[in-house]
């Protein structure tokens, strides 16, 4: 199998809005006020990409289809960050995502158990750090080595997974790996 591992683009900030005193009419926090804490809240899950994640993340994209073997599939964690990179990249390949939670909760082995499950030929995933980076590090090296392989957002990496049943063993091989600055300059996108 060829995997295409994707990490998803820049996001907004987990929290959003300003800390005030609770209780003062109109101040964050005071009832009827967002925020029962003085600080709306965003929820991991319901990150969004930030306009230059989008920006970026497009631009990426761009420059992975120029040279990128199309995907049979794109798998993507449910959160919202995922499934908006995992958009763009659908829209580019004409292809739409299927949400699959274990790349949002699961662990490099649950991973690697749901793809060894799948009959396609090239297989990309759209998820979060770390376990993007250990899902890789597992297939090639059996075993997670933290830090050895570094995804950093709207980045992507090709392996030549032995995840199917007639696949030769052996440990998977990294083919590449294009940090987005390449990727956006691959596409026209400049850096």
């Amino acid at each position: 199998m060829q995997l295409y591992v994707f990490r998803h683009g820049i996001a907004e900030p987990a929290t959003v809005g300003t800390l005030g005193t609770p209780g003062t009419p109109g101040a964050p926090g005071a009832p009827g006020a967002p925020g029962a804490l003085g600080i709306d809240v965003i929820l991991d899950a319901d990150r969004s990409l930030s306009a230059i994640g989008v920006e970026r993340t497009l631009a990426a994209a761009n420059g992975l289809a120029r040279f990128a073997d199309r995907p049979n599939v794109i798998l993507t964690s449910p959160k919202d960050r995922a499934r908006q990179t995992a958009g763009i990249l659908g829209d580019l390949f004409d292809l739409t995502p299927e949400i699959v939670s274990v790349l949002a909760d699961g662990s490099a082995v649950d991973v690697i158990h749901m793809l060894r499950q799948r009959d396609e030929d090239r297989v990309m995933i759209v998820g979060h750090e770390p376990i993007l980076s250990e899902v890789i590090e597992s297939l090639c090296t059996h075993k997670t080595l933290p830090g050895f392989i570094e995804l950093k957002k709207a980045s992507c990496a090709l392996v030549d997974a032995p995840l199917h049943p007639d696949d030769a063993p052996g440990p998977g091989v990294l083919k590449w790996l294009l940090p987005p600055r390449a990727l956006r300059g691959l596409g026209g996108g400049g850096v």
